[in-house]
């Protein structure tokens, strides 16, 4: 068992103590040994606990002052009272007064133990999970909070320079997501407009939407950004994470609703099979549906460090392909206009920059 599954038993007599300990040591417990109160207590304050297990009559103080105690140091573990003087009041008032857990009353039962301990476990395992998960959301929210005020300050000083500014802080933070990129996604974003018809503020909130789809990777961590191959399951999931980052980090910025909309929804599919909200058919934005397809162009155009790029025909014919599925059919109608020499010169107009890393998940 691992440290999280550590026990302790607290008890000040020696037999008991050792009797305890064999049986849970045949059954593959993690079990430490205190012989009195004030040893668990120093023992506490170096070592965390998973389940705190503790006789009630001992000298100086009781295993319900023990537990009161302890609690402060541990507060996520759980409490056991193991005790030959345990009747019902006295459950009643570890249970009720002092959150112990369980009441189990000496000899003890080796299955019932163990049943009880393993639970405790788990318990504790939860809790971890839910401060680790706690901790995770204070320490994204306030990052977030950061970023968006760095944002806001950049946007009130130069705004018609924001877009310079937001692609540069992402290039120096993840050394993958190039200025190069984002100027080609909104290249070939743009050539999917013209061939829509659209016009006015869409235009614009379309243009700069692709240019900071990706400003959400500025909150993913660097071992994943730089991994040099695929991604595991739990690392994908992180990277999926971007878009509702990205859409958070402009949130508020009165300028950018267009645009941070489309950074939002980049990743969703026509069918339902995208994220981050699963969105269907005309509920994505025109957007993001434009931006869906110039950005996987852009993926398959790239080389990867798990697979080369492809040629133009190739990407073509694969997006293509997937009309009515991951694309709007008519954003595909678009594309199908759009002369292949058009295609090239984005690349031409935008070219990486020599030595740049490739980047995982456009």
């Amino acid at each position: 068992m691992s440290g999280s599954e550590r026990i302790l038993f607290v008890d000040d007599d020696p037999p008991v103590r050792t009797a305890f300990a064999r049986t849970l040591r045949t059954r593959g417990f993690d079990v430490e040994l205190a012989d009195s109160p004030a040893n668990a207590i120093k023992m506490a304050e170096t070592q965390e606990y998973a389940v705190i297990a503790t006789d009630y009559r001992m000298p100086d103080i009781d295993g319900l002052e023990l537990v009161a105690e302890l609690r402060n140091q541990q507060p996520l573990a759980t409490y056991m009272l193991v005790s030959g003087e345990c009747d019902l009041e006295l459950a009643m008032a570890a249970v009720n007064n002092h959150n112990v857990s369980y009441v189990i009353t000496k000899p003890w039962d080796a299955d019932e133990l163990d049943s009880l301990l393993r639970r405790g476990i788990e318990s504790h395992q939860e809790r971890r999970v839910q401060v680790d998960v706690q901790r995770n959301l204070v320490t994204t929210s306030r990052n977030i909070e950061s970023q968006k005020e760095r944002l806001q300050a950049a946007f009130a000083e130069l705004e018609s320079h924001m877009s310079n500014i937001l692609l540069n802080a992402l290039e120096l933070a993840t050394g993958h997501e190039t200025r190069a990129h984002c100027h080609r996604v909104a290249a070939y974003a743009l050539l999917l407009v013209k061939g829509l018809g659209i016009q006015g503020d869409a235009v614009r909130s379309i243009r700069i939407g692709a240019l900071l789809h990706d400003i959400g990777k500025l909150a993913i961590p660097a071992s994943i950004m730089f991994k040099p191959g695929p991604l595991d399951a739990a690392e994908a999931q992180k990277m999926r994470e971007h878009p509702l980052i990205g859409a958070q980090l402009l949130d508020g910025i009165e300028s950018l609703v267009g645009a941070r909309r489309i950074v939002l929804e980049h990743h969703e599919c026509w069918d339902g099979s995208g994220y981050p909200a699963k969105l269907t058919g005309d509920k994505i934005s025109l957007g993001g549906r434009v931006m869906a397809v110039a950005d996987s162009l852009e993926a398959m155009l790239t080389d990867r460090p798990y697979r080369k790029a492809l040629t133009v025909d190739e990407a073509r014919r694969e997006i293509m392909a997937k009309s009515g599925t991951q694309f709007d059919p008519a954003v595909i109608s678009a594309f199908a206009r759009i002369e292949f020499q058009e295609l090239l010169d984005v690349r031409l107009a935008h070219p990486e920059p020599i030595a740049k890393s490739s980047r995982n998940a456009a």
